[in-house]
């Protein structure tokens, strides 16, 4: 994780108390890292300009892992953390279903300038598991 992106702390740190379930998600991200090989990957990158990359593990149609490297600001890192929580252990199709909304509710919140990093996060699960179908089409071929 890119920790030199870090920017927004002092803006979060007066709007959210340090227990929040946002501090917990942004100072302890969970699923940080990547896989290889890995079932389905994707890089997204936001409007803001921060970048998430996302790695699947997935069988039998279940997210059984996933792993993300989010580069960006604090939000970012937050947001990618609590989609990750999210979406593992679901099935494909239930993964599909998350919305930016779901992963602003698992971190209590976000400022309305800041609900396009839970959308980045969603839009490149959403990426991820395109690809996962991909190749499972190439591989039926």
């Amino acid at each position: 994780m890119d920790t030199n992106h870090f920017n927004h702390t002092d803006e979060v740190n007066a709007a959210l108390p340090a227990d929040s379930r946002f501090w917990r998600h942004a100072k302890a991200p969970c699923n940080l890292g990547s896989f290889d090989p890995a079932s389905a990957s994707a890089t997204g990158v936001g409007s803001c300009g921060d970048k998430l990359c996302i790695d699947l593990q997935v069988q039998d149609g279940v997210i059984k892992q996933i792993r993300c490297n989010p580069e960006g600001c604090v939000y970012t890192v937050a947001c990618a953390s609590a989609m990750s929580v999210l979406a593992q252990g679901r099935t494909i199709d239930q993964a599909l279903q998350l919305q930016p909304e779901d992963v602003e509710r698992e971190l209590d919140g976000l400022p309305d300038d800041h609900l396009h990093c839970a959308r980045l996060a969603v839009n490149t699960l959403g990426e991820a598991i395109a690809e996962y179908y991909r190749r499972q089409l190439k591989d039926v071929r």
